[in-house]
């Protein structure tokens, strides 16, 4: 466990999602943004209004595959700073195996991706 009281460090990232209603299938919301990505949750900036406590489905297009990460709306953050239509919601995962698998995959490429700036520094938006 780290210093912010987390089992996994989580790691900033601009990747670009879609957000689905449901944890399958489901209507979409809406484009959103994964500000910063662990193995167990993430930091979603997006359009529109998430229920807390719901369970919405975010789909990553990465190496020419689409990965589904089912979660529950954990947190409201409030609103974004520079889209004042945005968000930021704090979502825990609900992965099976293989999803778990793929999202260990896609975060290998983001830490490897880091910018010299960004440190690998941890974001305590939940804390």
């Amino acid at each position: 466990m780290n210093e912010s009281g987390r089992t996994h460090q989580r790691w900033p990232s601009d990747l670009v999602v879609e957000v689905f209603s449901g944890p399958v299938g489901g209507v979409r919301i809406g484009e959103g943004v994964l500000l910063d990505l662990s193995l167990t949750g993430c930091l979603l900036r997006v359009r529109g209004l998430l229920k807390v406590g719901s369970t919405y489905r975010i789909s990553v297009i990465w190496q020419d595959a689409t990965l589904d990460l089912p979660g529950r709306v954990a947190r409201d953050a409030g609103r974004s700073g520079t889209d004042a239509e945005a968000r930021h919601y704090g979502i825990a995962f609900n992965l099976t195996g293989g999803q778990e698998r793929s999202l260990r995959g896609l975060l290998d490429h983001v830490r490897r991706n880091q910018k010299p700036e960004d440190g690998g520094f941890l974001r305590n938006y939940w804390g």
